[in-house]
């Protein structure tokens, strides 16, 4: 039985590296909590023009705060 035909130009290009598996999940997982921090202070910022009472404002810190470490943990 023949193999498929691969024309010339490409057979002999170099083979493209993957990351392994756990690592492609953990840039997934920091890539997510950064989208996630991104949008909170985008939205403290928005609430901040309405004025935000300081509890939500503490709050919304403090979670971001929890964000930026289970981040640095991952790595």
């Amino acid at each position: 039985m023949q193999d498929q035909y691969i024309p010339k130009c490409l057979r002999d290009l170099p083979k493209v590296r993957k990351k392994p598996r756990n690592q492609a999940i953990r840039d997934a997982k920091v890539e997510v909590i950064n989208e996630a921090i991104v949008m909170m202070r985008n939205e403290l910022r928005q609430e901040k023009l309405h004025g935000l009472m300081i509890y939500y404002e503490r709050a919304y810190l403090a979670a971001i705060t929890k964000l930026e470490v289970l981040r640095d943990e991952i790595k």
